[in-house]
């Protein structure tokens, strides 16, 4: 249900996609009642964390951020109220027993998606309060990313040289993680009109991300930065090395492959050869996917009405309804959500 539930929000339904996470953590609570088995409340974490970045897509951080607090929880073991769910604070070790990955992946969520959320709400002040909260709390291993998010927030404020600073004394333990520090400072560079050194150290970023096959933690991590590389280049007027970029995120997003992504990678490639033999190639394969794809991202940036009613769409919702075993959410679990 939880990939039902992403599919419905890429679609643009919001809404739908918030209510997919209530009846899967509803159905949760019935069934562990039922059963007796605590240890099957793991899988209400991660409804739980999508209601909050539900909500902040929707521009509620105050209301997204508590979804992100689980870590504090897990540490101390507490108890915690999960909409219908209740995690006892002995059923900690049984969750953990069930899922030895959960510490990292609700650290990175404490680290990454309270500093999103303000930053989606356009509040970069509360943005940087969260984060110097964050530094005395997490571990070390969720650092890299609380930096980060300081740095993005820096750049969008216009404080070019402390991102610079920031992201020049970093040592990032992987290649992606490396590949963002780096892709950082260029951006920086760029702000405080360095582009001399934004095009060297972009056009040797070019080079690797070419001719070599990096270890990335997920492909799409690997294709976002393709594009930040791709629009870096352009506005330091390297065309043609930001061509070879959208034409090296092309070629993974057939083996990888990301619409919304692809979209642009294409239309990268359209603006900067409009004339190039391969053009025709490139506008049929830009109208297909513009023609099919029901992400919301890519329909709206080219004026079509999002697919909320597709079949498709609607199928999706039927089936995980009729999974969870209810058609709608009982009003007591939407007010206790929102209080």
């Amino acid at each position: 249900m939880n990939l039902a539930a992403l599919v419905v929000a890429h679609s643009g339904d919001v809404k739908t996609a918030e209510r997919l996470c209530w009846l899967q953590l509803e159905w949760l609570a019935r069934l562990s009642s039922d059963s007796g088995e605590s240890f099957i409340l793991h899988n209400t974490l991660q409804p739980w964390i999508n209601v909050g970045r539900l909500r902040a897509l929707q521009g509620d951080a105050d209301g997204a951020r508590r979804h992100f607090l689980l870590a504090e929880y897990m540490r101390d073991r507490r108890a915690v109220q999960l909409g219908p769910c209740s995690i006892l604070a002995g059923a900690w070790p049984l969750i953990l027993a069930a899922e030895p990955e959960i510490p990292g992946v609700l650290w990175n969520v404490y680290a990454i998606d309270q500093v999103k959320a303000y930053m989606r709400s356009g509040d970069p002040a509360r943005a940087l309060a969260v984060i110097s909260g964050l530094r005395r709390v997490a571990p070390p291993a969720s650092h890299p990313f609380i930096t980060e998010g300081e740095i993005l927030i820096l750049l969008r404020s216009g404080r070019a040289k402390e991102a610079l600073d920031k992201a020049t004394n970093v040592t990032p333990e992987r290649p992606s993680s490396e590949m963002a520090f780096l892709l950082h400072q260029v951006a920086a560079m760029v702000a405080l009109g360095h582009e001399g050194r934004a095009r060297r150290l972009a056009i040797s970023l070019t080079a690797l991300v070419t001719r070599t096959d990096l270890e990335y933690a997920t492909p799409g991590t690997f294709l976002r930065h393709l594009k930040q590389l791709g629009l870096l280049l352009e506005k330091v007027s390297e065309f043609n090395y930001a061509r070879a970029i959208y034409l090296r995120g092309l070629e993974v997003c057939d083996k990888h492959e990301d619409e919304p992504l692809r979209l642009e990678f294409v239309e990268g490639v359209l603006r900067l050869a409009p004339n190039d033999a391969a053009s025709a190639k490139w506008r049929s394969r830009r109208d297909d996917l513009l023609g099919r794809s029901l992400y919301f991202e890519v329909r709206r940036k080219n004026g079509i009405r999002a697919a909320h009613d597709h079949p498709s769409i609607r199928h999706l919702v039927a089936a995980a309804e009729s999974m969870s075993g209810c058609s709608s959410v009982s009003s007591k679990a939407l007010r206790s959500s929102r209080a």
